[in-house]
């Protein structure tokens, strides 16, 4: 499947999973509806970060050569002292931000359809993002997820997709180690 297909199943999921569940004000509408939508897409596009032509791989290429200039600018300047103290501080109060980054990076680095598309790493995705603190953000990653996995196994090319198979982060078919550079 592609891209867009998994974003429309899990937007359109999510978006009547939201409106029959959550019988809410209009005021209270957008403190769910916004987390839930957001959570939906990226649960929907995450699990394809492996897939090298995927919208989740090339915005991770994006954000990683973003985030190397800014650190570059960042040294440039001399105030490296007053970036780290920010980012520990924020690593601090949610660990679970900076492990939702290292299993993308083990998931980008993983061969495509392994670890982000097998029972472990989906389950540590859903431990990690619920940790993060949001509930309906929550809700729609894994409405989205869930729903891009199931849609990969019912493709044509998704067929032998063996969800419940044991793969860690970076093991290719074969069991061995592999990483995609």
């Amino acid at each position: 499947m592609k891209g867009r297909e998994h974003l429309a199943i899990g937007i359109t999921a999510t978006t009547v999973m939201g409106l029959a569940v959550f019988n809410l004000d209009k005021e209270q509408n957008l403190n769910y509806f916004i987390p839930l939508i957001s959570g939906s897409i990226i649960g929907s596009y995450l699990p394809d970060i492996d897939a090298e032509k995927s919208k989740a791989s090339q915005t991770f290429n994006k954000i990683l050569v973003i985030s190397l200039l800014l650190f570059a600018i960042v040294y440039k300047l001399n105030i490296t002292n007053r970036v780290i103290e920010i980012l520990s501080t924020f690593i601090v109060h949610n660990k679970y931000s900076l492990y939702f980054i290292i299993l993308v990076t083990l998931g980008k680095l993983s061969p495509h359809r392994m670890f982000t598309h097998k029972w472990l790493g989906t389950m540590l995705f859903f431990y990690t993002v619920y940790n993060i603190g949001n509930i309906y953000l929550t809700l729609g990653f894994i409405m989205g997820y869930t729903l891009h996995i199931v849609g990969d196994r019912f493709s044509a090319n998704g067929k032998h997709l063996n969800f419940f198979e044991f793969k860690l982060p970076c093991m290719n078919s074969k069991n061995k180690f592999s990483f995609k550079w």
